[in-house]
């Protein structure tokens, strides 16, 4: 899409003299942004098309013939110095060949499988001084790089100056390459029918889950062998997309169903579509284009390799997609030029899931999201099959009832929304710390997902089962975010939860995450499991096993967070060095040893003593149910007035799956927690570790 900004007019080039020099027609500025043909009409047929303004751009004529050659008195002077280094280059070789050095030998042979990096080749001719046995070699190296210093040299490569410019940017994109690229000589080469069946696994795996593209003009494209929407044959654009879907296929698929299915070695496979996807989108400009399946290619890779490379690098190349498409103006409801419905569709998906990538790496690195709460809500995309929309069509898009392709992403759009809300952080916007409003945040998500998995089939359609899984993994963490922030607030307590309530349902997102994961129904999607570490509620349910004083309770919940424990230390971010897992570790050993103080003990406290139910109350401060209620300031907008008192709800049903999971029927909406609460402040002191550690971390480096 074209940057439609256009430079301010300074009025100097009226004052430009009118010469009779014969003017060339080029290609105008929109057609030369979207990188596709122009007629070089005025206006020419895509500006006309897109409603825009056809801004021409022409060029002197340059000269031909005899008038356009270099005259003898500035060709002598500006080749003599070439050609005095060639003869001079000439001279050393001959030289070298005499001599017959075998180590000489070797080093030009060392020296010319590296030379297309010119920074070695300047760094080993400085090491060699005149007088050594190498200063013959020096030499030569030395003639080769003044001669590439060249302002001929320069002249002719001009030519290839935005495609140098856009590949040193490759390392920018470049993640740690375990296998490395000598693999390929190892295994055969990738054949047309390998790639179509990644396609289908891209379709079968990827896109449900991810549903930023349309898949019947992808199958047209990768697997009839046509062209891409509009897009001319060859063009950069849909070549990067492939490249990107390819490589998003090759990372969702087991080392088993690599070889059954594609006949090669899954790594090597990920390496070279990696390879394939930094290439293409490099040479796509990626950074500076404002083509709509550029960015989407773009953001394919950044979830391939999220996938495959658990550091920092996609965390810190989301920005990059979000500055993109906000100069592409995703974010903005109504645009100033006109798009096709399709087109306008298609956007609205990528910047959903822009923001679903943003919100998962804030959660997994517990930071800042980018994106605000209101540029989600306000563009979100509709919930339609893509079987109702096409390339073509004129009139508006018509929402569908029942499950649809964009349920699920229909589903985590709610979710993000919500997660932004009731993260604490004011940085990007003003959020909730009300308890009551905080609930009712939540409880808005459960009704939205009921309507949303109407009409689904869990117990016939594998996919519809993974996405009321994930639903109901979602409306547990939630609840758990309300009572245990992400954030640190000084100003937030909690009111108290009778019993084991909160340390039920914990566990309970432990173990649907277990099932999810090891269920064959969730199989296909068990590569994008990083999107939902439950790490939160594995934090939650340490803190309160830390204070538990029933030996038999602590027996029964020990093994599904044990083995979570154990499970999740290479899922989240950074795997078990980064910033979450080392307070995490610290958390484990104060519950480890609790554990073992009970099981020294033969005669344990009641459980009873510690999480009372309704007939024994906690001993914390008398408070009323007014110094709950939520302040003017706390009013969301959007989101309607909220009651003043804790909500009697009945929460949301799914249409024959039964009632969502809930804590709320044991919170004291009215009372706080004791300020020495031990399960309070053993959260509060992991959440401090947390950010004690990223700012050590950020420090260190």
């Amino acid at each position: 899409m074209a940057d439609y900004r256009r430079p301010i007019s300074t009025g100097k080039e009226l004052s430009q003299p009118v010469t009779s020099t014969p003017r060339v027609r080029l290609s105008c500025e929109l057609c030369r942004q979207r990188k596709v043909k122009c007629d070089k009409l005025n206006p020419c047929t895509n500006c006309q098309r897109f409603g825009a303004t056809c801004v021409p751009v022409e060029r002197a004529r340059l000269p031909r013939g005899r008038s356009g050659r270099v005259t003898g008195k500035n060709a002598s002077g500006h080749d003599t110095g070439l050609k005095e280094r060639v003869d001079r280059l000439e001279e050393l070789l001959r030289e070298l060949t005499e001599h017959d050095d075998g180590t000489i030998a070797a080093q030009v042979s060392s020296s010319s499988s590296g030379r297309s990096d010119p920074a070695p080749a300047n760094t080993q001719a400085d090491k060699y001084e005149p007088g050594t046995e190498n200063s013959l070699w020096a030499n030569i190296l030395k003639e080769i790089h003044d001669i590439r210093s060249t302002k001929s040299y320069g002249t002719i490569n001009e030519g290839r100056t935005s495609s140098n410019d856009a590949m040193k940017f490759r390392e920018l994109l470049a993640t740690p390459r375990e296998l490395g690229s000598s693999m390929a000589t190892r295994e055969p080469n990738v054949t047309v029918q390998v790639e179509k069946n990644l396609v289908q696994v891209f379709l079968e795996k990827v896109d449900p889950a991810f549903k930023i593209l349309h898949a019947p003009s992808l199958k047209v494209f990768l697997l009839d062998g046509k062209s891409y929407l509009d897009y001319e044959p060859g063009h950069m654009a849909p070549a990067a997309l492939a490249s990107s879907i390819r490589f998003a296929a090759a990372c969702s698929i087991t080392e088993d169903e690599s070889k059954n299915l594609l006949g090669c070695n899954k790594g090597w496979l990920v390496t070279r579509y990696q390879q394939e996807s930094e290439a293409a989108l490099a040479k796509a400009d990626f950074m500076t284009s404002n083509d709509l399946a550029i960015l989407q290619a773009f953001v394919l890779f950044l979830l391939a390799s999220r996938s495959q490379d658990s550091s920092r690098r996609v965390w810190t190349m989301l920005s990059m997609a979000l500055r993109i498409a906000q100069a592409i103006l995703l974010h903005l409801p109504e645009l100033p030029f006109p798009v096709r419905p399709f087109e306008r569709e298609l956007r609205r998906r990528l910047w959903t899931h822009i923001g679903l990538l943003d919100i998962q790496c804030s959660l997994e690195r517990a930071s800042e999201p980018m994106m605000q709460a209101k540029w989600v809500d306000s563009n979100p995309p509709s919930n339609v099959n893509d079987c109702d929309i096409s390339f073509g069509m004129d009139g508006p898009v018509q929402e569908a009832g029942g499950f649809t392709d964009m349920t699920f992403a229909m589903m985590t759009l709610k979710a993000q929304s919500t997660v932004r809300l009731l993260n604490f952080s004011d940085f990007i916007d003003k959020t909730v710390s009300c308890v009551n409003k905080r609930q009712q945040l939540v409880i808005e998500f459960q009704e939205t997902a009921s309507k949303l998995l109407q009409n689904s089939q869990p117990d016939k359609i594998p996919f519809h089962w993974y996405t009321r899984q994930v639903a109901e993994i979602i409306s547990a963490s939630l609840q758990l975010i309300v009572l245990r922030p992400l954030q640190r607030n000084t100003n937030f307590v909690p009111p108290r939860v009778r019993g084991d309530r909160l340390l039920q349902i914990a566990v309970d997102v432990l173990k649907k995450s277990k099932t999810v994961r090891n269920d064959p129904r969730g199989q296909p999607w068990r590569w994008c499991e990083f999107m939902f570490v439950p790490w939160h509620s594995l934090a939650v349910a340490i803190a309160e096993l830390c204070v538990c004083e029933d030996h038999s309770l602590i027996e029964s919940f020990w093994g599904p967070v044990r083995e979570a424990y154990e499970n999740m230390g290479d899922l989240i971010a950074d795997s078990r060095s980064g910033m979450i897992w080392k307070p995490m570790e610290k958390i484990m050993a104060q519950a480890e040893a609790k554990r073992n103080e009970l099981l020294a003990a033969p005669d344990a406290i009641p459980y009873s003593m510690h999480f009372p139910g309704a007939a024994a109350p906690l001993q914390a401060p008398v408070c009323s149910q007014a110094s709950m209620q939520p302040s003017a300031g706390d009013v969301i907008p959007s989101t309607g007035t909220y009651a003043e008192a804790a909500p009697l709800v009945a929460l949301p049903e799914t249409v024959e799956l039964g009632s969502w999971p809930s804590v709320w029927d044991a919170v004291d909406f009215g009372c706080p927690v004791a300020t020495n609460e031990m399960s309070w402040l053993n959260y509060e002191n992991f959440i401090e570790d947390v950010y004690g550690t990223m700012d050590y971390t950020l420090l260190a480096h």
